[in-house]
């Protein structure tokens, strides 16, 4: 888990949308060379706020990819909020509420705004600069990170589309990264060969004949050879079913 605890003010003291304190909020992630993301969580810390429904929250990736985590959800009417802990994630069983006030709880990202009974599928809302340029009213889905290379700064971008109310984010915001390095398997005549990034070299890989016995994985104990910024492992084809993945040492 990686996680920025600064403050993120929400305060709407300029004309709308008000930028958050900072504006973004960012979480560097170092250390998982040669993977990429299989799934990504986001948890907001000590959220409060006097209208939470002005609240619109955009994660963006290293790579570009955004997904809209919260946007015109929490009450069309004045539901304060204090100290709530939001987690984004698209395994949750519910969305946010568009009409009832928030609570802690884990969620799936929730774009209020796409939501037909108030007719905006169409209204653009865009983040303000240096959020990515474009239509941000882009179906929220965390899965849009997936494949991608973690590596780099995610960026969190806060801001209140309507003036008058404020909260804040008083513990800032932390990301929960699943990842994984690709494998890439091809047939070479007789034999298979195992590829992954030359840069996660911190595994090793094994085989197994099924995929539903946990004590029948084994170390595959040819050296990899390094071509063209991979590991390579050329191993003859055996009868039957074989299935390989790559441990962390």
């Amino acid at each position: 888990m990686f996680s920025n605890t600064n403050v993120v003010a929400i305060n709407t003291n300029t004309s709308p949308p008000t930028k958050a304190v900072p504006y973004p909020s960012g979480i560097g992630v170092a250390g998982l060379n040669g993977q990429v993301v299989t799934k990504v969580t986001v948890t907001l810390q000590g959220f409060s706020h006097t209208f939470p429904s002005d609240v619109d929250i955009m994660l963006v990736g290293p790579r570009g990819q955004e997904a809209v985590l919260m946007a015109n959800a929490g009450g069309q009417d004045r539901y304060n909020v204090t100290n709530l802990t939001l987690t984004f994630d698209d395994g949750a069983t519910n969305s946010l509420p568009l009409f009832t006030s928030l609570v802690s709880g884990a969620f799936k990202p929730t774009n209020g705004y796409l939501d037909p009974y108030f007719g905006y599928s169409s209204l653009p809302f865009n983040f303000p600069p240096p959020a990515p340029a474009g239509n941000s009213n882009s179906a929220s889905r965390l899965s849009v990170f997936k494949n991608t290379d973690p590596g780099g700064t995610w960026n969190l971008f806060v801001v209140s589309d309507v003036s008058g109310d404020s909260g804040m984010i008083s513990n800032g915001w932390s990301l929960n990264l699943s990842v994984a390095v690709p494998l890439q398997i091809i047939q070479s005549r007789t034999n298979v060969v195992i590829s992954w990034p030359a840069s996660a070299t911190n595994g090793h890989l094994q085989l197994s004949p099924t995929l539903f016995s946990p004590n029948t994985w084994t170390n595959v104990t040819t050296t990899p050879a390094s071509y063209a910024g991979r590991f390579n492992v050329t191993n003859p084809i055996l009868g039957g079913n074989t299935f390989y993945r790559l441990v962390t040492n």
